[in-house]
């Protein structure tokens, strides 16, 4: 019998071949987006699957006391002693400490990146396997280092790590990879002790090295680390790993948590904190929790997305109905036949729900291919970088992918079995007229609205969205950003000798120094006064740069003198809305004043004209330029614009001849600048996808509702015709109500698309304005593709014979 239905639903397919193909696309689209959704889920449940006492793992997060406002994944370094020697269900814990990371050298090799502080117990607890080293031992000494092995290749390619002796230069990097700072300290040699081989899945705890705790005391006494040993106040650079004993619950740990706590911040009420146990499977994915080890969704965006997929295959399945119930007024006597002959409704039902789930079986064939591309193209996105999205596919997830499929088979093809199996062989033979399967689409013009609604926002949504990506590609900062490298200086001491050498690069056009880059999503303030008036206090910005930072970026100096040669801290440039703020006259008149600044008195020696050294979200705000030579942080450097490659070649050797030491670290300050244009173009790539699929399943839906209404009609487009009526005239009658729907959709669209794209737009403080023709422009697109639609269902009624039609009459 299951045979027999297969024949009947690939008999069917072939037959109606149009019809068939726009299912099967129509599920194919909708299916390999929900695909990468899941995988996309399947990713971020698969962290820490790998760990052989998983279930007994737990990390101690911090929150407020009596509020649960705030959440970091951090706690007190003193915690975990105290639970190991005082609570017999510990089996073991063990702190770890953050603030380590740089440049580890050996010979003329370096590799960077971050790490930890932390003790042998660490191996006990999360499962390390070591390719060199012991696990009992490795941390045990002062300066001893345990490395992965792909610090390892970097280090010593061709022989062992264990023993060898490098070099450790501290640049406040994290582990996750993010910089905190722009310094560099030197720790002196460190031993490595032990190699890790690779994990063999997903880690919410990335690092590159490990260090043993003990050398936190031994970088203090030498006054280069700076920590207390019962310290309960610093719940922000520790992290708390714990192993239950066998048998023990996470409801004694929260318990043990709560009276410590208790204990140690009772009476307090400032720097007062309440401990909170969390375990291993519920690190990652979690909630929007701060001081994080690695990058990952949280729970509300990964909930978001189900939900998406839910929406969109839900959308899919009922477009599904529609063209499955157009296409079934063809197969009425076929259904007939099969009744008078013998088959139940049942069999009817099966065979209709068959069709269903072997078309959604080959629409996940055809989403495969769509998916492979979605998938590279989801790899390539600036935010994967940090997210790491893997989408490596197991028999699991393929089990999961097919009974999805099955699923979605089943809702798509459940509603026409329904209502098709059900009707009764008298009115099948009778008359189409007498067969209506809905007899009211109230429920589908309301579907169709929305789904054009939501087309229509998606489509003007992603138009705006390009025009401020474009706009914020060619935004004028007010500087020069073209041709100038920027070199990290990690001591300030550094600057005089290597702009000194790299002057003498012929391709070198001026070299100065800068505190931060302008516009880098970095700024600095202080309060500060006229000296002639200190009750009147504001809060500005200030950089610290030399005088030749300011040929370098270009800046316009409108009134006064640029600022003084060598390391002159008394002399300041204010821009134009400092010297507004400050109530000066004019621009004149800031020349010569004093101005109290951070306990000391500078004279301001220029106005430069405003330019944002803020980001391009934010409004140009008051800045002083200030010449503090300790404080500078980076070179930059004007260059040529021809042979960068081979001028930046001529700069690290430069680099290398006053700093041997230190890694060359380099970029060019237009690409630093665009970050957030490479954020909005993610973003837009993103709702794009969204909208090519919001206005492809709702032209499918109304694709299906309008080979529905010729259908239903035809008789009545027979008779019409008979009586006169032009082929004009019929394609008025079948597209006049689905054209009326489009307009409400365009009315409701209109004003939620404006205020939806002017409030996101308002977050930018230089962005494009919602105008008429980027509206105009979303809904021709939309409409343009719909009419196209519905034009090709009503011409083909439109051009039926009659005389085919009206036979049985």
């Amino acid at each position: 019998m299951f045979k027999n239905y297969l024949k009947i639903a690939w008999r069917n397919l072939s037959k109606n071949r149009t019809f068939s193909l726009l299912n099967i696309l129509g599920l194919a689209v909708s299916m390999s987006v929900c695909l990468l959704i899941i995988l996309i889920i399947a990713d971020q449940y698969s962290f820490d699957q790998y760990h052989a006492n998983k279930d007994r793992i737990y990390r101690v997060h911090t929150t407020r006391y009596d509020s649960n406002g705030m959440e970091t994944a951090s706690s007190a370094l003193p915690l975990a002693r105290k639970l190991r020697e005082e609570y017999p269900i510990v089996e073991t814990a063990v702190g770890l400490n953050k603030q380590i990371g740089g440049d580890l050298i050996y010979q003329d090799r370096y590799a960077t990146g971050g790490g930890y502080f932390t003790e042998s117990a660490i191996f006990d607890i999360l499962d390390f396997t070591f390719v060199e080293g012991n696990s009992n031992t490795a941390l045990d000494q002062p300066y001893s280092l345990v490395i992965t092995t792909e610090t390892k290749q970097l280090l010593f390619p061709d022989e062992p790590a264990l023993g060898k002796v490098v070099t450790f230069h501290d640049k406040g990097i994290l582990a996750i990879g993010v910089e905190e700072g722009n310094f560099e300290t030197d720790y002196g040699n460190f031993t490595i002790t032990g190699v890790l081989a690779p994990n063999p899945g997903k880690t919410h705890l990335p690092f590159t090295f490990l260090a043993s705790q003990r050398t936190m005391l031994s970088l203090r006494n030498a006054g280069l680390f700076s920590f207390q040993d019962n310290d309960w106040a610093n719940v922000w650079t520790n992290y708390t790993y714990i192993l239950l004993k066998e048998g023990q619950q996470k409801v004694a740990l929260q318990k043990a948590l709560d009276q410590i706590s208790g204990e140690q911040y009772e009476g307090k009420t400032t720097d007062k904190f309440a401990f909170k146990a969390i375990s291993l499977k519920e690190i990652t994915p979690s909630g929007f929790i701060g001081n994080t080890t690695h990058v990952s969704m949280p729970k509300m965006v990964l909930l978001i997305l189900t939900i998406l997929c839910l929406v969109v295959m839900l959308s899919a399945c009922l477009n599904y109905t529609n063209l499955s119930v157009a296409q079934a007024l063809n197969r009425f006597k076929e259904v007939g036949v099969r009744k008078v002959a013998g088959a139940g409704r049942g069999q009817i039902f099966t065979q209709f729900i068959v069709e269903a789930v072997f078309i959604s079986l080959i629409a996940l064939i055809f989403s495969y291919a769509i998916l492979w591309a979605l998938q590279n193209a989801f790899s390539g996105l600036w935010l994967n970088s940090f997210l790491d999205i893997s989408f490596r596919q197991n028999l699991p997830l393929i089990g999961i992918f097919i009974v999805f499929s099955i699923v979605v088979g089943l809702i798509a093809g459940t509603l026409p079995a329904i209502y098709i199996s059900a009707i009764k062989p008298i009115s099948l033979f009778h008359r189409f007229r007498g067969v209506r399967l809905f007899k009211g689409v109230g429920a589908h013009k309301v579907l169709m609205v929305v789904q054009f609604v939501v087309a229509l926002v998606f489509t003007i949504s992603v138009l705006l969205l390009h025009a401020q990506a474009r706009h914020l590609l060619n935004f004028d900062y007010g500087f020069d950003t073209q041709n100038i490298v920027t070199v990290k200086l990690y001591k300030s001491d550094n600057y005089d000798r290597f702009a000194q050498t790299s002057s003498n690069i012929a391709a070198v056009k001026e070299v100065g120094a800068t505190s931060i880059l302008p516009a880098g999503g970095i700024s600095m303030g202080a309060i500060a006064m006229v000296q002639d008036n200190p009750n009147d206090s504001i809060q500005i910005n200030y950089i610290d740069i030399d005088h030749k930072a300011v040929t370098v970026f270009e800046l316009e100096i409108l009134e006064g003198e640029n600022l003084p040669k060598g390391n002159n801290k008394n002399y300041v440039l204010l821009n134009e809305l400092a010297v507004e703020n400050f109530q000066f006259i004019s621009n004149e008149d800031a020349i010569g004043k004093k101005i109290l600044l951070e306990n000391q008195t500078v004279e301001v020696h220029g106005v430069v004209r405003d330019f944002n050294f803020l980001t391009p979200d934010r409004p140009i705000e008051s800045l002083i330029l200030r010449n503090r030579a300790d404080q500078f942080a980076f070179a930059a450097i004007k260059i040529d614009a021809r042979n960068q490659s081979k001028t930046i070649t001529a700069l690290e050797e430069s680099w290398q001849q006053v700093n041997p030491n230190t890694k060359f670290v380099y970029k060019f300050l237009d690409d630093e600048l665009l970050f957030i244009h490479t954020l909005l173009t993610d973003v837009l790539y993103v709702i794009g996808l969204l909208s090519f699929l919001a206005v492809f399943i709702s032209c499918l839906g109304l694709l299906g509702m309008a080979a529905y209404n010729a259908k239903t009609k035809v008789k009545e487009i027979g008779v019409r015709k008979v009586l006169g009526s032009g082929v004009p005239q019929i394609i008025y009658l079948l597209s006049k109500g689905f054209i009326r729907l489009l307009f409400i959709a365009v009315v409701i669209a209109i004003p939620l698309a404006y205020n939806l794209n002017k409030t996101w737009l308002e977050s930018f403080a230089s962005h494009v304005s919602v105008h008429p023709g980027y509206i105009a422009s979303g809904i021709l697109l939309v409409l343009v593709v719909s009419f196209l639609m519905i034009f090709t269902q009503s011409y083909r009624a439109a051009m039926t014979n009659p005389a085919k039609t009206l036979r049985t009459e």
